[in-house]
């Protein structure tokens, strides 16, 4: 039985997030029938892959690259965000700290070999144990793997975790072939083999990763497009060319600015939604002098969110004081009107921090055009209170490595790609063992503790409460600087059919095809 918790969220959910990816695309229904098989999907993509290994990589937007290589134990219903089978074909938990997989019957990786219990065991063993994992905060409950049968694994838990579908939703559990992993040894990264509708045939670093498709995938009516070409371009003024050019055949994750572009082309379609990304500058709490609170508070309150909005995503996207959107289920209300732009609040914080004469702050950035916009439209602002921002612009996927893995800098300004459950969020960003948190501390006094108890209640109303609690603790300690909610806005050939936008703005094509 796998609708145990999440039954539990669903009717909320429907009711909320699925409304946001429903209204006002401009999609139509989905054919039910008339789908072409065939064909190779060339999509220009602004960001260079980390790494093609789910386990390692060091950036939110690896997403795209990764899901069509690999398949999670757990699936998403990506209008909804709820869990849906996956890899394994059902969950269970017969006491609130057991989490049993069964895992699907002839699920087989691109080379060949069986993704059987013994194989899901090695992949969260190693996701939870190996020196190169980033995402062993994710697993941090799981005190064992156990193989309890030939397609069963047993999860023991150090406490409740209502999340735990989600986490295997996600980067921890997509499944790679272990006799490759053994095969390749440091080098998996650059050799992926997984389990998901399509195998990579190469990878060009900063050029191009090209897909074909997987003959024996276990979901026989998909994919239907025989490969995938997605080339790395950028700037997306240069893809958006390509696309009306006939190079490609999509673009994603475009600036609002070119809608009018897209509109003027003809012959393009335009679809736009509403994700969980969030535009933010994530702070060194433990690095002077933002270990002061009042010099975090100071730069949450220089900005001005809807002036960054106007001028940087042409007033489509949400300012916010949070990472939930107004409508999520655990959106926080009373934080609204929190982080009032207010210069004069600013440099009375900062004189009181001990820095009546201002401060610096080394803060990196991508290089690309869009963030250099962003640069400078926060230096003006941050300018007005008193605080001098030094930005250090280097490649996008660089970005992590620098700011987070080095502790380089005071700041890092980047998005937040989102995730499932707020509670993912809350670990990713503020647990002091995750890679994110260039702090490596707890930024404020219990905020372990709640995070933990929002992972381990069950009902929605107590875990809405419990969310809320940390979010308030995150707002009244000013742990990162919330900016806004990125919208989604891409644009595709009259010839690309059944794509949608989602929720966490991270394209998925199985159920895009091309017509003639």
């Amino acid at each position: 039985m796998h609708d145990h918790p999440t039954s539990l969220r669903r009717r909320d959910w429907l009711g909320t997030m699925g409304a946001f990816t429903a209204a006002g695309l401009g999609l139509g229904p989905l054919a039910a029938r008339g789908q072409v098989r065939g064909g190779v999907l060339r999509v220009a993509a602004p960001h260079n892959p980390t790494t093609m290994d789910p386990s390692t990589g060091r950036h939110g937007n690896d997403h795209v690259f990764l899901f069509p290589a690999f398949d999670a134990l757990i699936d998403l219903d990506m209008e909804t965000l709820l869990p849906r089978p996956g890899i394994a074909q059902a969950w269970s938990t017969p006491d609130p700290t057991t989490f049993v997989l069964d895992i699907r019957p002839g699920v087989v990786f691109h080379d060949g070999t069986p993704c059987d219990a013994e194989a899901v065991r090695f992949n969260l063993e190693r996701s939870r144990t190996d020196p190169k994992s980033n995402v062993k905060i994710d697993l941090v409950n799981v005190a064992s793997v156990d193989v309890s049968g030939p397609l069963q694994v047993t999860l023991r838990l150090k406490a409740p975790d209502s999340v735990m579908p989600m986490t295997l939703a996600d980067r921890p559990g997509m499944m790679s072939s272990p006799a490759a992993i053994r095969k390749f040894g440091a080098d998996y990264d650059r050799n992926p083999v997984g389990a998901g509708p399509w195998k990579v045939v190469s990878w060009k670093d900063n050029e191009k990763v090209t897909y074909t498709r997987h003959t024996a995938y276990w979901r026989k009516d998909r994919p239907y497009l025989d490969g995938l070409e997605l080339s790395v371009i950028p700037e997306v003024n240069t893809g958006l060319r390509t696309v009306i050019a006939g190079q490609n055949d999509l673009v994603y994750a475009l600036a609002p600015q070119q809608k009018a572009v897209v509109e003027r082309a003809g012959g393009l379609r335009l679809v736009q939604g509403r994700t969980l990304a969030t535009w933010q500058i994530y702070l060194n709490y433990a690095k002077a002098p933002l270990d002061n609170l009042k010099v975090r508070l100071a730069m949450c309150h220089a900005v001005d969110r809807d002036e960054f909005n106007r001028l940087t995503t042409a007033g489509i996207a949400e300012p916010t004081v949070q990472t939930l959107p107004k409508g999520h289920w655990a959106h926080d209300p009373s934080l609204d009107g929190t982080y009032r732009h207010d210069p004069v609040l600013a440099r009375r914080l900062l004189a009181e921090a001990g820095h009546p004469n201002g401060v610096e702050i080394e803060i990196y950035a991508a290089n690309d055009q869009r963030s250099q916009q962003r640069q400078e439209v926060l230096i003006e602002q941050y300018r007005k209170s008193g605080i001098r921002l030094k930005f250090l612009s280097v490649p996008a996927n660089e970005l992590g490595a620098k700011f987070m893995g080095e502790k380089l800098g005071h700041a890092a300004l980047s998005v937040y790609t989102g995730r499932v459950d707020p509670s993912q969020f809350f670990s990713i960003m503020f647990d002091k063992t995750s890679f994110i948190n260039a702090s490596r501390m707890e930024g404020a006094p219990g905020l372990e503790a709640a995070m933990l108890e929002a992972r381990r209640l069950q009902k929605l109303e107590d875990r809405r409460a419990a969310i809320h609690k940390v979010l308030r603790l995150v707002n009244e300690h000013a742990l990162y600087v919330p900016l806004l909610l990125q919208p989604e806005v891409d644009a595709m050939t009259a010839r690309v059919k059944g794509f949608k936008p989602n929720l966490l703005g991270k394209p998925r094509f199985d159920d895009t095809w091309l017509e003639g």
